[in-house]
């Protein structure tokens, strides 16, 4: 194929949303893909093709018309282009590994970029030589913004979403360096910028300690950081959102104004590199109490609401996140589409103009005249603004619709390309330029295209399933004119055949449609057929009227695996003819037979089909990098073959060649229209080209990169001509063929046989765009909304059903009818159901009868079942006729029972866990349970201290502690016993005294007070235990802390103890009260009384383990027993009733104790009184009239017997109501007891607690002082750290400093060698000028000093003119580049110098000759003159840099220094700290002398002292102010009389010295003139009058003489002006002609080249090289010429410096 030709970009169309920027005075350049666009304000377009591997960022410069590419590979390199010609001006190399991500020019020579992974550097270049001239290390956040300062390239400014950061170039001759200036990002909320205010002095529990020695120390030292997280420390812990910067623009004064993603506006201070909020926006609505303000709100209270004309004036967040500075202001534009011009005079906010663009903007730039603005939008669109206009008149320059292209296709004609972008819009370009003339969107997302070559019409596929036909025939006004839906999920491939015939689609749900392609038949679907898996992708060839179909598919779930299943059919005119016989249903689904169905295996997965003539087929593999060719059976397999492939074994192809292809997987085969061509695109990002004749030479071009997806579709035009290419990054490209000699023919055929297939397809062309244009355009359906309380279709039928069921009536089933949204899948359906019901309606109603006629036996049959016993009733189940479904059921139900049952364990398996491993942690493990003990009258409550048994770790450490802590003790008693020993013999009585003294003292054992806690009281104290005044070292610390946990141990541990004591006295007094309660219940019982019984129980505080087990009466809901529970449980009932109904039965024991005993073993008294006398049977038979004497005796008897049982019963009574007060005295007395105990008990626990209190506060100093030690180490860990670091930097330093010392000296000699040989120059001229007389030397000498006026060029540091030219709209006008000030300075040198050079200028009498040799010689003088003026500048600027040096290197060493110091004063504190103990003392009231504060007493600036010293102080100032008042009334009396004669002495000293000064003034007093005029003169002020007279003239005099030379200098200035306005006026014409010309000229060149390509080549390859040879030969002979002109010059100085000067001395 290479021997066709080549390809070449013709056109490519796309925009991403990237950067733009003006390249010349009207062309704006951005970055489409892989190649550049220059777009000119009339619509010109011209694209450049970058050939490096892979695109990276993209920059264009601001006034030197090129722009620069970086590749994105491996070691990626930096081309910089000239435009318009393209010629490569450099490449940059070395400065990545892999990746640059941003990159931008000055306004001069130089050029930043930052680079990605691995390195993220800043890397400052020139690229006019592609010198890297500075490197410095960033932080890995993307950055937002990179921007040069424009009048002074040494500032670069680089912002990322959370730092902005100012980088300072300076420079030593060839040396950079990059010195950063970081900027404080200004939080969101404007109310949170202001600095923290100072706590107040509040006294606290800490400033109460009496001496403290307190050590200041930074917070990263606290939080033991070191090293570089120390550093970073405040930035983490600051968690104030702060604004995030997305764009900035430079003002000449170096201030930055920055655009943020909230709607904020700052200004940075480009001196101080402060950033202030010049603009905030309001907090949103939907908090309203929110404090945000802007800075410059006028909204001071949340009352003052703005009105809407200020909210119109207003920026929201996203509204500047573009910001372009301009003279007139600063141009605002972001998300809002509009572009804002805020004033920068004013001092409040102000917005001057406001231009709709109406989509979101992404960038900004300025033309170089700054006169119009280029603004580019996220929809694809560039508008141009001219500054100053009318807000409405932005011009829409470019509208591409931004977005990825997903189809792409050729329409009939081959005049006009159709592509689809993922939005559902669909475009129209023209082939020979790309130019978009129309286009329309479907709507919905698109997935693929298809353009029928038979009709002109598009098809577009989209992810609802519908396929939508537009309306192609007017290419300029494209219309959607109908949709057909064909599947439930996307469409995602769609292909016409060659003749435009059919159209088939595919999906991932396996389904393959073919569909007519006549507009006649309304494109209606033909048929389907299946293939498993998802759909890759769908070739097709026609030949005739067969049309064969192959269809690729995936069955492995995982589409990067590539497809593995191919499915080959083909549809032929007779099946279309006789669809009916062809297709198993009315579903319209293929037989297999009819369209030949084959599926066959691919032995290596592979994307992308093409089908070709001979049944040849190709795919691309997934993994080997090749491209196969296979050949595809004629027939489908055998019977048994099929049976095999039904069975999931499908026969396999095998390649029959393999051809070399791309290096990624993935990607797409398309056959050309003519099928002698194929194309293939990849991930790579290539396109191959293949003739299927010589399939392993190809031609490759590399339109899209691989890094974004590579190439997505390729497509041919239908003359095979142009190729069309998109990928995923939204580019359009297109490629023409540049034919070689032999490739021509190869293209005729190709016309030829496009120009065929047109003229065969014209009348059905052109009869079928006639249908198309009568279509009436397509209106999507609405989806109307349900009506509420409408009743939907199902509704109606299952109450039409429950209606037919209450009447037993037969119910029949709609006609489902298809629904709105329904696919021709489901239409086809629905059609063939109502077509059975139709045929099948006299069968379908007799099954309803039968049916009816069962549902009516069966409910008979249940009513009978009602009204039968029990025994003979059936169950409901065995009247379900279907078996099947209701043991489906069933199961389903048991199932779900085992599912629920199985979650419920899983629940409860997890609550167990969880109370296990509660119970363990809370309660196994500990040694002493926790419990209370509760009060019998009142709410006291008191607790033990639950306890955990020691670890061995503990005892551990309490031993190695403890036995230390005895060797010291026992060393110590040695060592001062020793001592004593030693000083007895030498020894006196006093000393002796002393000594027993001392030794009492330290007999006896430090005392609360001391010890700062009354542990000792409460079973804590121990002799082990160090003085609090002795723990100096961090082990005595750990000691202490050790022992200090041990005698809290111990004290809870008594505490405890007596607790268990109190807790059994408990449970004895209840045990006995419920004895006594026994007792009380009788005898209430005897007296029948209902009285309230104390009844104390121990409560779940006091008896926690209750809460281990739960109680049966505690469950609240009904046990649930398993079947074999149930079972077990109904065996003990029964068992339970046998027992009793055995009892029931003949007992013999408890018959014989009732014959013998009256059912009792023992007669109690109160049973004998509870019985009464049995009255006589007379006295109820009988009157008492009626007894007789031995009856009334019986009467009388009895009513004494009762008389004495109703006395015995009261006495009884009386005893009983005794002894149950007695009783509940008793109990009421042993609580009161108990309580009283327990009250003691909790008085003892509260001191205890106060104990354990103390105990544990100096446990936490000790362990404050550790962690303060900790901190300490920390903080000189840290300081070491930075002192060998700054030692690293200061070697570094020093390093530079004698490099640059040892640079600037050798470039002095330098320098000093060229003033030496100007001077000698000058000195020469006679020398040179030997021929000419004297008098012509010295006019000759006089003309070579002569030196042209320059005006001086003023440098950035020069400041402003205060008044600017604000016609002028750039900004920076004032402030010209270096770059620029170079190039006027040299065009004005070289203007003056050819003056000065001028025949007119020659002295008279000088020849000609003469004056040539004079006009060289101060020529090169003046070069000498100006390179040693740009030596001089280098010089000072070295020695600038040289300065900055040692600076930095004293910095270096001060910070040095002051770390040292640091470190000192850490050391002196860790001392101090050491030394300086903090104890805890116990002290009574009254002893402190300390005035109380407000709450508590402050200790800071007060002494511990004896309260013996304050006595005798005391005492002492006593005796001493009663000598000093005694002494004082002496010398009182005696100084009285001293002072008084002092006093006399003064004044008359005073006095003295006072006559003296009048003497000498009288002395030495001169008489002037004027005092002399005074005396002689009587009318000395008339004199004085007329002088002043005179002077007042001569003022006026000179005001008329000043007014006048204003008056003239005024003229001289208008007519300067009318001088300005006429050039002005001839430099507009000499613009307009200078377009003319231009315009011309480019007319010229496009006649020019239109008739360069219809000449014949011939000879021109040849002329070329012999021009390119004659070129290279006289640069070759310039270069030759120029490299003697030096030698020459140079023998001529060095014959110079050896020449003897042989002068003759004039006398």
């Amino acid at each position: 194929m290479d021997s066709v030709g080549s390809l070449e970009l013709s056109w490519a169309q796309g925009y991403n949303g990237g950067k733009i920027g003006y390249i010349d005075k009207d062309v704006i350049c951005y970055q489409a893909g892989s190649n550049v666009k220059f777009v000119s304000e009339d619509g010109t377009e011209t694209v450049y093709n970058f050939k490096g591997n892979g695109v990276g960022p993209f920059a264009v410069h601001p006034t030197n018309k090129c722009f620069a590419i970086a590749e994105q590979s491996l070691n990626p390199k930096i081309t910089v282009f000239m435009y318009p010609t393209f010629r490569e001006v450099a490449v940059l190399k070395d400065g990545s590994k892999l990746e640059y991500r941003s990159m931008i020019f000055s306004h001069s020579e130089y050029l930043g970029t930052i680079s990605g992974v691995p390195e993220f550097q800043l890397i400052l270049w020139r690229y006019t030589d592609g010198t890297k001239l500075a490197t410095v290390d960033l932080v890995s956040d993307p950055v937002t913004c990179l921007t040069f300062n424009p009048g002074n390239w040494r500032q670069i400014c680089v912002t990322t979403e959370n730092s902005m950061t100012i980088w300072n170039t300076e420079q030593s001759d060839n040396k950079y360096v990059l010195l950063p200036q970081k900027v404080k990002l200004p939080a969101e909320n404007p109310s949170l910028n202001f600095d923290d205010e100072k706590d107040r002095d509040i006294p606290t529990r800490a400033s109460t300690r009496m001496s403290r020695y307190t050590v200041d120390l930074p917070k990263a030292a606290i939080a033991g950081l070191v090293g570089e997280k120390a550093e970073v420390l405040e930035e983490i812990q600051d968690t104030t959102p702060r604004v995030v910067p997305l764009s900035h623009a430079w003002s000449p004064s170096g201030d930055v104004f920055v655009g943020c993603k909230g709607g904020q506006i700052l200004r940075v201070d480009g001196e101080i590199y402060k950033a202030k909020i010049l603009y905030c926006p309001l907090p949103p609505a939907s908090a309203p109490n929110s404090r945000a303000t802007s800075a410059t709100s006028r909204y001071n209270s949340q009352m003052d609401l703005p009105t809407a004309d200020e909210v119109k004036e207003m920026i929201f967040e996203g509204g500047a996140d573009c910001v372009s500075l301009h003279r007139k202001g600063l141009y605002v534009a972001g998300q809002d589409g509009m572009l804002r011009l805020v004033d920068l005079k004013s001092e409040e906010f102000k917005i001057l103009e406001k231009i709709p663009i109406g989509n979101s903007v992404t960038a900004l730039s300025f033309s170089s005249n700054y006169k119009r603005i280029a603004v580019a939008t996220s929809k694809g669109t560039f508008h141009v603004y001219e500054v100053g206009a009318a807000p409405d008149s932005v011009k829409n320059l470019k509208d591409f619709h931004m977005g990825n292209f997903v189809g792409i296709s050729c329409l009939a004609g081959n005049e006009y390309c159709v592509s689809v972008r993922e939005d559902g819009e669909l475009q129209v370009w023209t082939i020979d330029k790309g130019l978009l003339i129309s286009s329309v969107s479907v709507g919905i997302q698109a997935l693929c295209l298809a353009c029928c070559p038979m009709v002109h019409v598009a098809a577009v596929g989209t992810v609802s399933g519908h396929v939508f036909y537009v309306d192609l025939t007017f290419p300029k006004k494209p219309r959607v004119v109908t949709a057909k839906r064909l599947y439930q999920g996307p469409l995602t491939h769609l292909t016409y055949d060659s003749e435009g015939k059919y159209l088939v689609s595919g999906s991932d749900d396996g389904h393959v449609f073919v569909i007519d392609g006549r507009a006649s038949v309304n494109f209606k679907p033909i048929g389907y057929t299946t293939i498993p898996g998802d759909i890759q992708s769908i070739s097709t060839h026609s030949t005739n009227t067969v049309t064969k179909i192959v269809v690729t598919s995936n069955t492995s779930k995982n589409k990067r695996n590539g497809a593995d299943t191919v499915l080959s059919f083909r549809v032929t005119d007779e099946l279309v003819k006789d669809l009916r016989n062809n297709v198993n249903s009315l579903k319209y689904d293929f037989k297999d037979a009819s369209i030949k169905r084959i599926i066959l295996k691919l032995p290596i997965p592979g994307y992308g089909a093409a089908l070709a003539e001979e049944n040849s087929f190709f795919t691309l593999g997934q993994t080997s990098k090749k491209l196969y060719q296979f050949s595809l059976p004629e027939e489908p397999p055998k019977k048994e073959e099929h049976m095999h492939i039904h069975m999931g074994k499908p026969n396999e192809l095998f390649p029959e060649a393999e051809f070399d292809s791309h290096q990624l997987p993935g990607g797409k085969l398309q056959l050309s229209p003519h099928g002698k061509w194929l194309a293939s695109c990849g991930t790579d990002g290539a396109v191959q080209l293949r003739a299927l004749g010589t399939l392993d030479r190809f031609v490759t071009v590399k339109p899209h990169d691989y890094h974004l997806g590579g190439v997505r579709i390729v497509a041919f035009a239908d003359d095979a001509q142009n190729i069309f290419t998109t990928g995923y990054d939204g580019v359009l490209c297109c490629y023409s063929w540049k034919f070689s000699s032999t490739g021509v023919g190869k293209a005729k055929s190709a016309m030829e046989a496009a120009r065929a297939r047109k003229t065969r397809l014209m009348q059905i062309q052109k009869d079928e765009d006639e249908v198309v244009r009568n279509f009436p355009e397509y209106s999507p359906p609405s989806n109307s909304r349900p009506v509420s309380g409408e009743i939907t279709q199902a509704e109606k039928e299952r109450r039409a059903l429950e209606k037919a069921q209450e009447s037993d009536e037969i119910y029949r089933t709609p006609t489902p009818v298809a629904p709105k949204d329904a696919t021709w899948q489901q239409v086809q359906e629905f059609e063939s159901i109502k077509e059975e019901d139709n045929e099948y309606a006299s069968v379908k109603q007799d099954l309803r009868v039968q049916i009816r006629d069962m549902r009516r036996t069966i409910q008979g049959m249940l009513k009978q079942n009602e009204v039968l016993p029990d025994i003979e009733k059936l169950g409901r189940h065995e009247f379900d006729l279907d078996i099947e479904e209701q043991n489906r059921l069933q199961a389903e139900a048991d199932a779900e029972v085992n599912r629920v049952k199985e979650e419920i364990e899983f629940e409860n398996l997890a609550k167990i866990y969880l109370r296990e491993m509660i119970k363990r942690e809370c309660w196994d493990e500990m040694d002493v349970k926790g419990r209370a003990i509760q009060s019998f009258f009142t709410s006291l409550e008191v607790s033990n201290f639950p306890m955990r048994k020691r670890s061995a770790a503990t005892e551990k450490q309490l031993q190695i502690v403890s036995t230390r802590r005895k060797i010291q003790l026992a060393d110590v008693a040695a060592r001062k016993a020793e001592l004593e020993a030693s000083q007895k013999p030498g020894a006196t009585p006093a000393d002796d005294e002393a000594a027993d003294v001392d030794e009492g003292d330290e007999s006896g054992k430090e005392k609360p007070s001391t010890t700062g806690s009354l542990g000792a009281m409460y079973g804590g104290g121990s002799d082990l235990f160090f003085s609090q005044f002795d723990l100096h070292t961090r082990d005595q610390k750990v000691s202490q802390i050790v022992l200090l946990e041990d005698a809290i141990y111990r004290i809870k541990n008594t505490f405890n103890k007596e607790f268990d004591e109190v807790y059994q006295k408990k449970l004895s007094e209840i045990s006995k009260i419920k004895d006594k309660n026994k007792r009380i219940v009788k005898i209430l019982a005897d007296l029948d009384l209902i009285e309230d019984v104390v009844q104390p129980v121990l409560s779940i505080y006091e008896d926690p383990e209750s809460l281990l087990t739960v109680e049966d009466h505690e469950v609240k809901v009904e046990k649930y027993l398993t079947a074999e529970q149930r079972k077990e449980l109904e065996k003990k009932e029964k068992e339970e009733e046998e027992r009793k109904m055995r009892e029931k039965g003949d007992n013999a024991r408890e018959r014989g104790l009732d014959m013998m005993m009256g059912g009792v073993l023992e007669i109690k008294k109160e049973d004998e009184l509870k019985k009464d006398i049995p009255k006589p049977l007379f006295m109820s038979t009988k009157e008492p009239n009626d007894w007789t004497e031995d009856e009334q005796k019986l009467a009388k008897e009895y009513e004494k017997r009762v008389k004495e049982l109703q006395e015995e019963r009261e006495k009884y009574r009386k005893q009983l109501e005794t002894e149950l007060r007695k009783l509940q005295s008793m109990i009421h007395d042993s609580m009161q007891g108990f309580d009283d105990t327990l009250t003691q008990l909790f008085m003892k626990k509260i001191k205890i607690m106060m104990v354990i209190y103390q105990e544990e506060l100096k446990i936490l100093r000790l362990r404050y002082s550790l962690l303060v030690e900790e901190e300490l180490e920390t903080r000189e860990k840290e300081l070491n750290r930075l002192m060998e670091h700054k030692k690293t930097m200061k070697a570094l330093t020093a390093t530079a400093l004698m490099e640059s010392k040892k640079h600037m000296d050798a470039f002095k000699e330098q320098y000093d060698i060229l003033n030496a040989e100007d001077k000698v120059m000058d000195k020469a001229f006679k020398r040179e000028f030997h021929d000419v007389t004297a008098v012509q030397q010295d006019q000759l000498y006089r003309l070579f000093r002569k030196r042209p006026r320059i005006p001086r060029l003023k440098g950035f540091d020069t400041p402003a003119p205060s008044t600017a030219d604000t016609s002028i709209p750039n900004p920076f006008a004032d402030r010209p580049s270096t770059a620029r000030q170079h190039a006027q300075a040299k065009s004005q040198l070289d203007a003056a110098i050819q003056d000065l050079d001028k025949i007119s200028n020659i002295p008279e009498g000088v020849e000609e000759a003469v004056w040539q040799r004079l006009c060289a010689y101060r020529r090169e003088k003046i070069e000498n003159d100006l390179l040693i003026k740009q030596k001089a500048l280098i010089l000072a600027e070295m020695d600038n840099f040289y300065k900055k040096r040692v600076e930095e290197d004293e910095r270096l060493k001060n910070d040095m220094e002051g770390i040292f110091d640091t470190l000192n004063k850490l050391h002196d504190d860790r001392i101090r700290f050491n030394l300086n103990l903090e104890v805890q003392l116990m002290l009574k009231q009254g002893q402190v002398e300390v005035d109380p504060t407000n709450f508590i007493h402050d200790y800071k600036d007060s002494a511990l002292i004896h309260r013996g010293v304050v006595e005798e102080l005391n005492s002492n100032i006593k005796q001493l102010g009663e000598s000093k008042i005694t002494s004082m009334m002496e010398s009182k009396d005696f100084r009285k009389g001293i002072i008084q004669l002092e006093w006399e002495q003064k004044r008359m000293l005073m006095q003295m010295e006072d006559l003296k000064n009048k003497m000498k003034d009288i002395q030495f007093m001169k008489v002037t003139r004027e005092i002399q005029l005074y005396l002689s003169n009587e009318d000395y002020d008339g004199k004085k009058s007329e002088e002043i007279g005179k002077l007042e003239q001569t003022i006026l005099t000179q005001l008329k003489h000043h007014e006048k030379n204003v008056r003239e200098k005024k003229r001289i200035i208008k007519d300067l002006g009318k001088t300005i306005k006429s050039r002005d006026s001839e430099n507009f014409s000499m613009d307009n002609d200078l377009a003319e010309l231009n315009v011309t000229v480019n007319e010229r060149r496009h006649i020019d080249d239109v008739n360069a390509e219809r000449r014949s080549d011939t000879g021109t390859e040849k002329r070329y090289q012999e021009i390119v040879q004659r070129r290279k030969l006289v640069d070759l002979a310039k270069a030759q010429a120029q490299e003697v002109a030096v030698l020459r010059a140079e023998v001529e100085r060095l014959r110079m410096r050896t020449f003897p000067a042989l002068v003759q001395v004039e006398h």
